[in-house]
């Protein structure tokens, strides 16, 4: 081996895979788990002949479940109250038990005096106004027009009712006009209207866009001068947050760094995958699972990588998500990012 850039490197080690992530040196000798993520191996995802011909998940099923998923999530980042987490960890537990996965159910038995410090820390006093970091009904409003405008059904009466669709989600979507813009001039180029009506459409989101941005400098103005309330005694937890040498104080500083929001949906998707079989409860009740493509069980780091690619998809304007319409296997950018598949199963299993 040479560090000579114009040098091929050469193999070192002699390697022979006997199996799926088995492999034995020129000796015969196995190698170890942590030696082979510590070298460079042959080995490449590839799906499993158990999975051949298996259906898998149509799109409405894996919406449906997305939606399901991210109101437990909002409802949890914006401050559900035990009431609400508690059946949720619960209901992991049990199928923990159920799966006969004895020692994760030990692990979140004993987490869940943690949990409900976190819960009650995280509600801290009443707010008469709270919004959501994620409009989820504009998304999915948004996500299901687009899908609907680009497919090979949908005729200029079709194509003219979702683009009306599309330009009510972009005006309620928190980006510039000209990301809008941008985004419904993409949608309307494949779509069956012709060249004249996609351009008015894109003159009536300009001039409502143009029309919604006044009405709200209007309103801004007219609550200039807003309507004083009487002091409200404390209770004694909002005192026990306020005192600056507090449990309490340390506990929501932590929570602060890590972005409790955010945080919330690590741990759901990260958990609930992994320890669930493959499925959220949203998953689960569309009869719908997440697999590995070598048919392996999901480890924890192995969910953790594939929740991230959910940002991947916002990031992209829905885009990572729509491709589930023309990937051969309808793998979504985190299914691409961690190596599965989405497949439809009877719902008892």
């Amino acid at each position: 081996m040479t560090s000579d850039n114009n040098t091929p490197i050469k193999h070192s080690i002699h390697l022979t895979e006997i199996g799926p992530d088995t492999f034995v040196d020129a000796t015969g000798r196995q190698l170890t788990p942590k030696e082979v993520r510590n070298i460079v191996t042959p080995h490449d995802f590839a799906v499993s002949s158990d999975l051949f011909g298996l259906k898998l998940a149509c799109p409405w099923r894996r919406g449906a479940a997305m939606a399901i998923d991210a109101l437990i999530i909002t409802i949890l980042a914006g401050g559900g109250d035990l009431t609400f987490i508690t059946p949720i960890y619960l209901y992991l537990v049990w199928r923990c038990h159920k799966l006969q996965t004895l020692k994760r159910r030990n692990i979140l038995l004993a987490l869940l005096p943690i949990v409900f410090i976190v819960a009650i820390a995280q509600q801290g006093p009443p707010t008469s106004e709270k919004a959501a970091d994620i409009d989820l009904p504009n998304a999915i409003q948004l996500g299901a027009a687009a899908i609907q405008l680009n497919s090979e059904t949908c005729d200029i009466t079709c194509a003219e009712q979702q683009s009306t669709s599309l330009i009510n989600a972009l005006l309620n979507a928190d980006i510039s006009d000209k990301e809008a813009e941008r985004t419904l001039q993409d949608l309307l180029e494949d779509s069956a209207l012709p060249a004249a009506q996609q351009q008015q459409k894109l003159s009536q989101l300009q001039q409502r866009r143009q029309e919604l941005a006044a009405a709200r400098e209007l309103l801004k103005q007219q609550q200039q001068q807003p309507p004083t309330e009487a002091p409200v005694e404390p209770g004694w937890w909002q005192k026990l947050q306020q005192s600056d040498h507090s449990v309490v104080k340390w506990i929501e500083g932590i929570l602060a760094d890590l972005g409790i929001s955010f945080g919330w949906a690590i741990a759901y998707f990260t958990v609930f995958i992994s320890w669930n079989n493959g499925q959220t409860i949203g998953k689960r009740v569309c009869g719908i699972r997440v697999v590995q493509l070598d048919n392996k069980p999901l480890t924890l780091w192995g969910a953790f990588g594939r929740q991230g690619g959910y940002s991947a998809g916002f990031a992209t304007g829905l885009l990572g998500f729509l491709q589930i319409y023309w990937d051969p296997n309808r793998q979504a950018v985190q299914d691409k990012l961690a190596d599965t598949l989405v497949l439809q199963i009877a719902k008892n299993k």
